[in-house]
């Protein structure tokens, strides 16, 4: 079940990003907003949880522990090409719903590299502006390049990368707490 959790993490980070273009009452839009995030993150794992264990057989599912989503297409009824291109749909969805998330954070972290070369931290050299585009290219690249490399260093290894994942967000609450002390 928290596997789904840093979707809704997602959608929360996303709309940090949108609150300019929300409309007013911003603080009520937004708990509107947080609250069907919410539901939906508790709903689609619920469902999830439920469909596999009513559809994937009681001898394979462990086979798909890691990934029941990918499991619940390959366990439907009908011919095995229809099911492949079903579990390709899946495949493409989460694709486009992880490369929603990149982007989200190599914003977030754009911003903050930003503030931290416009503290001294980094050179300006980092916030040169793109000539056509006026983005801070140096940085995104640079942000890019570290996920790639964490990436690659990672193997890919799902697991790896959500320890590391919770590694930096527990780190994350304990200097921001300090901060506030």
């Amino acid at each position: 079940a928290l596997c789904y959790q840093p979707f809704a993490e997602i959608g929360n980070k996303s709309l940090a990003q949108v609150y300019r273009e929300i409309e007013k009452p911003k603080v009520k839009n937004l708990q509107r907003a947080g609250m069907i995030i919410f539901v939906y993150s508790l709903v689609f794992t619920a469902m999830v949880g439920f469909f596999a264990t009513a559809i994937i057989p009681d001898s394979v599912r462990p086979a798909f522990y890691d990934n029941l989503i990918s499991g619940l297409p390959m366990h439907l009824v009908g011919p095995l090409p229809a099911r492949l291109l079903f579990q390709a749909f899946v495949v493409v969805v989460g694709f486009l719903i992880l490369a929603g998330a990149a982007n989200t954070w190599i914003v977030g972290s754009n911003g903050v590299l930003n503030r931290v070369s416009e503290d001294g931290v980094l050179t300006d050299w980092f916030r040169k502006p793109h000539k056509r585009f006026g983005t801070t290219y140096r940085l995104i690249n640079l942000i890019v390049g570290l996920q790639l490399i964490t990436i690659l260093l990672s193997r890919g290894d799902v697991f790896v990368l959500g320890e590391a994942y919770a590694f930096g967000v527990i780190w994350s609450f304990a200097f921001n707490a300090v901060s506030v002390l």
